[in-house]
């Protein structure tokens, strides 16, 4: 988990979180990217864009690894960089205040006095909402979806319920695993982070529309026992199941005499560039 201060480089008119127009200082540019999941393509894709990284929040990387490779890119650019819990949220507040938030899949819930102390809070959410808020990804293959994308939106005090500021989709394949929908993901966003906040220097919050979340279920956080097989039902009814499941720490099983057998999907003539696929 990552939070990074950023100096966002924009061009023309900014607006303001409650949609006022004003233009930028070089004093008045400085952001925030928070992050959880490895984000060094996201994190040099800001940069390609001309956008000026001042400072990185992170969370423990012996707890969260993956962040190790972004905060050795922010050292070899001589970024500062401070280690965060979930409690130095709400002391970093005055920090930040008035500066533009990018978070990149953090992991806490933004306190209120933290919103209310940064000009804006942006996401970058790894799936399309309102339908897969939170940790969802595995549920995107369980569910059959033929495609997953990207959305980018504002935070508000919800979880990820915030207006939508860009979202964008890319296909699916039949065989796809959590493993391989989330290097897609991954791959997907730093493209999407830059063109979102083109949009948000030449529009501001008014580029956001709200979310539809009548009738939206949210789904719950993926546990061992979503692994769990029917075996009264048909194989290709399961397939999704199966192959949502994590292979190797939760793999997809079912039980006979009280004993778990577990399932592994294969393909003998899978082509060499999908190696993460089933």
């Amino acid at each position: 988990m990552l939070c990074v201060v950023a100096r966002w480089v924009f061009s023309g008119v900014l607006s303001g979180c409650a949609g006022e127009s004003y233009r930028l200082s070089p004093d008045q540019d400085e952001a925030l990217l928070f992050h959880k999941r490895t984000a060094g393509t996201a994190f040099d894709a800001v940069f390609a864009a001309g956008h000026e990284i001042v400072a990185v929040y992170a969370t423990d990387p012996a707890r969260w690894p993956k962040v190790t490779t972004t905060l050795h890119r922010a050292r070899e650019r001589g970024i500062p960089i401070r280690i965060v819990g979930k409690r130095d949220l709400e002391a970093i507040s005055e920090e930040v205040r008035g500066q533009i938030c990018l978070s990149v899949g953090f992991g806490y819930i933004f306190p209120k006095s933290f919103l209310q102390s940064v000009a804006v809070c942006i996401n970058v959410h790894g799936t399309l909402l309102p339908k897969y808020a939170g940790r969802t990804l595995n549920w995107i293959i369980e569910c059959g979806e033929q495609e997953s994308g990207v959305t980018v939106h504002l935070v508000d005090e919800g979880i990820d319920t915030g207006p939508i500021l860009l979202q964008r989709s890319f296909p699916l394949s039949p065989f796809e695993t959590g493993r391989s929908l989330a290097r897609k993901t991954q791959e997907f966003e730093p493209a999407l982070v830059v063109e979102a906040l083109e949009i948000y220097g030449r529009h501001g919050a008014a580029a956001a529309r709200p979310q539809q979340l009548d009738g939206v279920t949210r789904l719950p956080d993926r546990i061992p026992e979503h692994s769990h097989l029917d075996p009264r039902r048909p194989l290709i009814e399961l397939y999704d199941q199966i192959r949502a499941a994590d292979p190797d720490h939760y793999p997809a099983y079912f039980e006979i005499a009280g004993e778990r057998v577990c399932v592994r999907l294969w393909r003998p003539d899978k082509p060499a560039d999908e190696a993460d696929l089933i």
